[in-house]
Formats: C-alpha cells, structure tokens, sequence
C-alpha cells in the first residue's frame, strides 16, 4: 500500500479493505492511513473498505466528497456501506446520502 506505482497501491488497497474481510486496527489504521493518498482512486477505495467495517473517522472525508462537484461510485459506495444498505438506493443523490449520514451519525 505504500508503494511508488500507484496502480500497486490501489489495487493493495482494494484488496485488504474491499475483498478482505479481515478487521483488526492494524488493517483499520493501514486503510486510515491510505485515505490521505494522492491518489483518487487510493483514498476512494480506502474510504470504502473503512466503510465496510464501520469506522467513523471516514465521516469528515466521506461527507468533503460527498460535496464534491464529481462524486465517484466509491464514494456512494462507502456512504451506503456506512448507513448499513445493502446497496445504492434507487433514486438518492449525493445529498440524500450526506443529509442520512448526518442523521445517523448526528454530525
């Protein structure tokens, strides 16, 4: 996850967070950490793998890209993953998810 290529780090991202389904803090701080990656597509996938194991500090991050004027599908993924949805709801924008997030998570 910390190598120079950054396909390399994406796709060790993807793998420990999204087909992993380990969860110890050394795998939640790992993914924290990738978070800050320069890469988009890093930091998105990292989003999603802390998303499936319900880790909060993606809040801040999550609702940033959530305003965002291109929000990718990893971010709507990692928003109904934390809501605890099965999938992406029909019919809800990007601002559907910021507003339920808020409420569950009363920020």
């Amino acid at each position: 996850m910390r190598d120079d290529d950054k396909d390399v780090r994406d796709w060790a991202t993807f793998g420990l967070g999204v087909l992993g389904s380990g969860d110890s803090d050394d795998n939640r701080e790992a993914l924290s950490w990738a978070m800050g990656d320069s890469d988009r597509d890093v930091s998105e996938e990292a989003l999603v793998g802390l998303a499936k194991r319900k880790d909060r500090r993606i809040l801040p991050q999550l609702l940033s890209a959530l305003a965002e004027p291109e929000v990718g599908v990893r971010v709507i993924e990692a928003a109904y993953l934390l809501l605890g949805m099965q999938s992406e709801r029909e019919g809800w924008s990007r601002a559907d998810y910021a507003v339920a997030l808020r409420e569950q998570y009363s920020t």
